[in-house]
């Protein structure tokens, strides 16, 4: 058994090929194992599990190599999502997103976020199946002035550690002197962790402004032709009055017309990372 786990979370089963996918080569990856996971809900995926069972044991028998365990569980799934470390010793979760679903399918943009917005791990919320054979090569991530962007150091090096990831530092450039010195605070601290790690990357600068900086740096990783972007997802005990009533950037991000998976990381001090 491994120690910790990748967790394909597979809502409604509507999108099993696209998260096992990227699931499967996160386990591969990472060198963890691997547990597709079903919640009966009686407000959200009322199939009972006994009628999911089947297939779930199905997905199994087709990647039997990877050696998947699976878990159907029957209770609210916010609950569930929340308990993963220590319920399942999951590090990481994907979870499918689909824009045409209807407003309280568990594959729903806003719902999605809303069933991982207290998750203590990482998740990759993928639109699509993977469509290379060596995914994630580009793998790209903003630095700003604020204290989150260390948040995705770690991951980020995770891709390059163990997928031989090229990495991609995407950046706004900055008039204001006060916001310019954090930014180079926080530079100088990823030069410096990735240095001890033996990490290179490359930086990107977006052009102009925008309303949701983040949004634009989606734009810009899809523009460049990257594979995935890691991205930190708002404080909501933080939120600034532009926030409070246009939302927030990652109601935007999660369902990118050009399907770029992207990998959250909710900005806590209890986040659960690899055993490594």
């Amino acid at each position: 058994m491994k120690d910790q786990f990748v967790i394909a979370y597979l809502a409604d089963l509507s999108m099993t090929h696209e998260v096992v996918s990227h699931a499967l080569y996160l386990s591969q990856m990472l060198n963890k194992g691997l547990i597709l996971l079903y919640v009966q809900d009686d407000h959200l995926t009322p199939t009972t599990i006994e009628h999911v069972t089947p297939q779930i044991l199905q997905i199994e028998q087709t990647h039997a190599s990877a050696r998947p365990a699976h878990a159907a569980l029957k209770g609210h799934t916010k609950e569930i999502i929340n308990a993963l470390p220590t319920l399942l010793n999951g590090v990481v979760a994907v979870a499918g997103v689909n824009p045409n679903a209807k407003r309280h399918s568990p594959t729903h943009p806003a719902q999605v976020l809303k069933l991982f917005n207290q998750c203590k791990i990482a998740y990759l919320t993928v639109q699509r199946s993977l469509q290379q054979a060596t995914p994630y090569r580009q793998v790209a991530y903003s630095v700003d002035f604020r204290k989150e962007s260390k948040d995705k150091l770690i991951w980020a090096s995770y891709f390059a550690r163990f997928n031989k990831s090229q990495l991609q530092m995407l950046h706004h450039s900055y008039t204001d002197s006060g916001l310019q010195q954090k930014w180079n605070n926080n530079i100088l601290f990823m030069n410096k962790f990735f240095k001890g790690l033996g990490i290179t990357y490359r930086s990107v600068v977006v052009s102009g402004r925008a309303l949701f900086p983040e949004v634009q740096v989606c734009h810009t990783a899809t523009l460049q032709g990257f594979d995935l972007l890691i991205s930190v997802t708002t404080d909501t005990r933080d939120l600034d009055i532009i926030e409070w009533f246009a939302g927030v950037a990652e109601q935007r991000t999660v369902a990118n017309k050009h399907q770029l998976p992207v990998l959250y990381i909710n900005p806590r001090n209890d986040i659960y990372v690899l055993c490594d």
